[in-house]
């Protein structure tokens, strides 16, 4: 098992679990209401699922960073089938029945917390990214301007504005 967490894409382990719940609320109605609600939840972060995976692989992100969700989305296709195999027994019913819940409760506090917490510390990385560039830009800006004051170079490329003037109104050099 631990081979197949770590090779697992979150996205192939959503897939996995979405087509065992959709394939157990067919199949096993002792459990028609928690997986319905589950069904629910995983149809909710669906899309957000999507988009981590895809941002993931752009941004070529650390895997560990969703290491976690995707165990819990494969321990949860592993209840899943568990479940399946229940017949009439209620205190094994009552027991996976909690379970479901607690998977329900453990996807919905991920996205609750875990997904807010990483846009945070996301958007703060992007804030400092634009200063910095900010600032190489305005640099950047001084010396060029600094060429053309000094005779070096052909003009100024970063002219100034003079008041209730607006930069649509510039032609280029």
């Amino acid at each position: 098992m631990g081979g197949l967490v770590q090779g697992a894409a979150l996205g192939a382990a959503f897939e996995l679990l979405c087509t065992s719940v959709l394939e157990a609320s067919q199949n096993v109605v002792r459990f028609s209401s928690d997986l319905a609600r589950l069904e629910s939840t995983l149809c909710s972060i669906e899309l957000a699922i999507d988009d981590v995976e895809n941002f993931n692989k752009i941004l070529d992100a650390p895997k560990h960073e969703t290491e976690t969700l995707t165990e819990r989305l494969l321990e949860g296709e592993k209840l899943i089938r568990k479940c399946s195999k229940v017949k009439w027994n209620v205190f094994k019913r009552l027991y996976y029945s909690k379970k479901l819940r607690k998977l329900e409760a453990l996807l919905l506090n991920y996205f609750q917390i875990n997904v807010a917490a990483f846009h945070f510390r996301e958007s703060k990385r992007m804030s400092v990214a634009l200063n910095n560039v900010n600032e190489k830009l305005t640099e950047l800006a001084t010396i060029v301007n600094n060429r053309g004051e000094n005779g070096v170079g052909s003009s100024n490329v970063f002219p100034k504005l003079e008041d209730g003037e607006s930069a649509d109104e510039i032609s280029p050099p």
